[in-house]
């Protein structure tokens, strides 16, 4: 698959989250649970609070000691990952994406087409695609 393909595939996957995904602005609350269940989650402010709809994700521990993620910092993460920034990493994918395939046009090699060699973009590209390989 060429450099042009890549970054294109990601955006389109990202865009295709952003689209079923609880919209935004994403926040995050601490312990949440009457029984304190959950330590840690992510509420959308685009719907009423305490609805069904505002729920994005819920994390923590259940009392048994069993499943659940502890630490209050994911909550937090997710929350800066919001749809809104998932459209404007789309945005950006397919602007390079854009770029890549115009310099691979003008001399017919792919060397140097991403971030001017650097290559950050196509590596997040392929971090969402689920592929390995990832350049220097």
């Amino acid at each position: 698959m060429n450099l042009a393909t890549e970054l294109r595939t990601a955006a389109e996957k990202l865009r295709k989250h952003v689209k079923h995904a609880t919209d935004g602005p994403w926040v995050t609350s601490t312990v949440w649970s009457p029984r304190a269940t959950s330590t840690s989650a992510v509420y959308s402010h685009a719907h009423p609070t305490g609805t069904v709809d505002s729920e994005v994700v819920a994390s923590g521990r259940i009392k048994s000691g069993y499943g659940g993620i502890r630490n209050p910092w994911n909550a937090e993460y997710i929350a800066l990952m919001q749809p809104a920034v998932g459209t404007l990493l789309a945005q950006l994918l397919e602007v390079e994406a854009d770029v890549v395939a115009a310099r691979t046009a003008m001399d017919g090699t792919q060397d140097y087409a991403a971030d001017y060699g650097t290559n950050h973009l196509i590596n997040i590209a392929r971090l969402i695609n689920g592929t390995t390989e990832e350049t220097a």
